[in-house]
């Protein structure tokens, strides 16, 4: 069958404005550092007053209150098992643990163990969820009164010291954690070439090949995704090192480095920040999309500045106008738009969003069974998905003409792992008449799309 392009959620062949980024409200009052979607709402972190912030659909508003002495911040949120944590250089109202908070309510409280610190000024950079365990990187060498360098693992409300000690080359902190071929990878920095592998027991950290990144400073972005012409994955490094094999963004791939096909600049300033992908399938079969996003230019098809996306096939380019005015530090996706977040005021004050489009054979190749019925809606229907893909937490958005989420689904009528199916049953009490436009999201990636109707 012909393949055609499809608009995620198809209320923007309705609404042409909402092909380009365009600002969120006023912004959260500063540089945004973090995104994340929790509970089907959308939070950042970042400089602003009280350092997280939620989409409450017109303007952001406060999420509890995070303080500090010196530049408090929030550099990284997930979602995990149900809570919402946050990672920086912060401390906690009413508490002597910094830096680590999960939300309770409308409050930050501790993680029920010791806060991460030690060495002054230090903080806490990323998270990554890795076989249902989450993992924490930064540049803290305790946790309370105990020795945990630079990366741990949260296990039974303790945070756990990971790989025997800090990564080799990541002695000065590790800002990017990510599985690759079912194998822990960190990025970060310390001494080229500022990434080190987990060993298979997970009791020590392994150098790298040789072969590529001598010169530089660092690695804060890492991710998977499948490089073209490729059989399986490669892990693509971002950050800001330069010449070998490639300056900002390379690649590994099979114990070989290369390079990213197109060249990124590699000014003093430039750096590639962050990775968002949408991966469909496996093998030469898989799809799908890798944004980047810094401060940085990269000559595609067009040039792009401070964000680029590419495909398995397709070179880097734009994504999306107009251009960024200033650098970008996170990325995810939000009831179908791309999001972005940084240090801009153009195209938005700090945060901006994009109505994605994909191929459909980024979604139909990987779907066995899509089916909304009865379409139109009287009082209710069932929605059925099947994919080839495994489905983890899937969830159902409803979005009305002009892309607003009028409802998210989380429970549902059936859900059988095994083969990846799941069924929702929607009940239309609240609901206008009128088209809504449904996305089924399994941990921010898009899995199926399509139109209903409410009588």
């Amino acid at each position: 069958m012909k393949k055609l392009v499809l608009i995620i959620v198809s209320i923007f062949l309705v609404q042409s404005s909402f092909a380009q980024w365009s600002g969120m409200g006023t912004g959260p009052g500063g540089k945004v550092r973090a995104l994340c979607v929790h509970n089907g709402e959308l939070y950042a972190g970042g400089d602003f007053t009280g350092l997280v912030k939620k989409w409450n659909g017109s303007s952001w508003v406060a999420v509890g209150s995070l303080t500090g002495t010196t530049s408090p911040k929030v550099n990284t949120l997930i979602s995990f098992n149900g809570t919402l944590y946050a990672g920086g250089s912060f401390t906690i109202t009413g508490s002597n643990k910094g830096n680590v908070a999960k939300l309770s309510g409308s409050t930050w409280v501790a993680t029920e163990s010791a806060g991460l610190g030690g060495t002054a000024g230090s903080e806490v950079k990323c998270f990554y969820i890795w076989s249902n365990s989450l993992y924490v990187g930064g540049t803290f060498d305790q946790s309370g009164g105990s020795f945990l360098s630079k990366i741990g693992k949260f296990v039974n409300n303790t945070w756990q010291q990971v790989g025997g000690g800090g990564p080799s080359n990541c002695l000065s902190g590790v800002y990017a954690i990510a599985a690759y071929n079912n194998e822990l990878y960190v990025g970060g920095q310390g001494s080229a070439p500022w990434i080190n592998k987990l060993n298979t027991a997970g009791t020590a950290w392994l150098d790298m090949p040789s072969g590529g990144l001598t010169s530089g400073t660092g690695v804060y972005a890492l991710a998977s995704f499948v490089y073209p012409s490729g059989t399986s994955p490669s892990l693509f490094i971002g950050g800001d090192f330069a010449n070998t094999p490639s300056s900002t963004v390379c690649v590994f791939s099979s114990g070989v480095w290369g390079t990213a096909v197109n060249t990124f600049s590699s000014g003093v300033s430039d750096q590639v920040n962050c990775f968002l992908t949408s991966i469909v399938g496996g093998g030469t079969s898989a799809t799908g999309s890798i944004y980047a996003g810094g401060v940085f230019s990269v000559t595609g098809i067009h040039t792009a500045t401070n964000l680029a996306k590419r495909t398995k096939t397709i070179p880097w380019d734009t994504a999306g106008t107009p251009a960024f005015n200033n650098g970008i530090r996170a990325l995810c996706y939000f009831s179908g738009y791309l999001v972005a977040g940084g240090d801009f005021t153009v195209p938005g004050s700090y945060v901006a969003r994009y109505a994605t489009t994909v191929d459909v054979e980024e979604i139909s190749d990987n779907i066995i069974v899509n089916t909304f019925y009865p379409n139109p809606i009287i009082k209710e229907a069932l929605l059925k998905v099947q994919t080839k893909n495994l489905l983890r937490q899937p969830e159902l958005k409803m979005l009305d003409v002009n892309g607003k989420e009028m409802m998210a689904h989380t429970s549902t009528n059936s859900f059988n792992h095994s083969q990846n199916e799941i069924e929702f049953r929607v009940d239309r009490e609240g609901l206008a008449a009128g088209i809504y436009y449904y996305t089924v999201v399994d941990e921010e990636r898009i899995i199926a799309t399509g139109k209903v109707v409410i009588e």
